[in-house]
């Protein structure tokens, strides 16, 4: 896992803001910190050294005045909720945060915290807001677990450490890697998809229907009347739906036709191409708008944990 943060120009005001429970604990340091308070108070008593005294409540009063400024450093940043998107598995997952500061001091030496993480310090302005930029790593498809997390302050002398909670990681979907060495199938279904291969000259145009390809909009209609239309050609020839099947797959394990038939629907998408899913327990009709691609990759990543579903 690895940590960074992204300057960012002011977040809009109405997003959710929120304060967690903060917390605040002695480090290593700060434990031998305290043993040495000790023995300098013991040696003071036993010895009556005024200046072994005066010593020990100087440490004393800097180890008040770190605990106090560690624990400020982190009091009253109001923060939204962990945002992620999907990835595929080998993928960072990137959780994003954030963080903002309505005190007129900046803050020092932030970090985002969970379990097995490295960190990198972050400042966070006065009256400023900054993004926490959080990676978690994935091995494979499927849904990566909540995960509780923190944001920790060890700032200014590292005695003390201060925890905000920030709440849990949200749930992830990961999709499957897309691999395989098998080109787009050529068998089709009779359903003809909306897009036409460009032939012949342009003849007029028409209102955009969902599947049409990007290159075929006329962008000039759109800029002078704020609505999309088609070009279309004669002599144009429509293009059969594809259907995706289980038993196309020339693969051994269930995780390499998963990951082949991701690499299909990411092909039959790039080349705007209406596409169908048909895998055992879900059946998805043919479709080439981007609900339809994330429909398709979601029932992939999540093949043998749901039954059924094709959400």
């Amino acid at each position: 896992m690895a940590l960074s943060t992204v300057l960012k120009r002011p977040l809009p005001t109405s997003m959710g803001r929120r304060k967690g429970a903060l917390a605040v604990r002695l480090t290593a340091a700060g434990f031998w910190f305290i043993v040495l308070m000790l023995c300098g108070f013991l040696m003071s008593v036993n010895f009556s050294n005024n200046l072994v005294f005066a010593m020990t409540f100087l440490l004393v009063g800097i180890a008040a005045i770190g605990w106090w400024q560690t624990r400020w450093n982190l009091r009253g940043l109001a923060f939204g909720d962990w945002r992620c998107e999907p990835v595929f598995a080998g993928q960072p997952v990137n959780y994003k945060l954030a963080l903002t500061n309505p005190s007129d001091s900046g803050r020092y030496g932030l970090q985002s915290s969970v379990i097995g993480g490295e960190w990198k310090q972050a400042v966070l302005p006065a009256q400023g807001q900054i993004e926490l930029l959080l990676q978690r790593p994935t091995e494979s498809r499927g849904v990566l677990q909540a995960m509780p997390a923190e944001i920790k302050s060890r700032f200014p002398l590292g005695l003390f450490e201060a925890r905000l909670t920030t709440g849990m990681l949200p749930e992830c979907l990961v999709y499957p890697a897309p691999r395989g060495v098998q080109p787009l199938p050529d068998q089709a279904q009779g359903q003809q998809a909306h897009q036409r291969r460009e032939s012949g000259s342009f003849t007029e145009m028409r209102r955009y229907a969902p599947g049409d390809p990007l290159s075929r909009i006329a962008w000039q209609a759109l800029a002078r009347s704020d609505e999309i239309y088609t070009k279309e050609f004669d002599g144009a020839e429509g293009l059969p739906a594809l259907w995706f099947t289980w038993d196309m797959v020339k693969a051994a394990g269930v995780e390499e036709k998963l990951s082949q038939l991701c690499r299909w629907v990411l092909d039959a998408q790039r080349q705007g191409r209406e596409y169908g899913l048909d895998i055992p327990g879900v059946q998805i009709s043919p479709a080439s708008d981007d609900a339809h691609q994330r429909r398709c990759l979601k029932v992939l990543a999540l093949y043998g944990a749901v039954t059924g579903s094709s959400d």
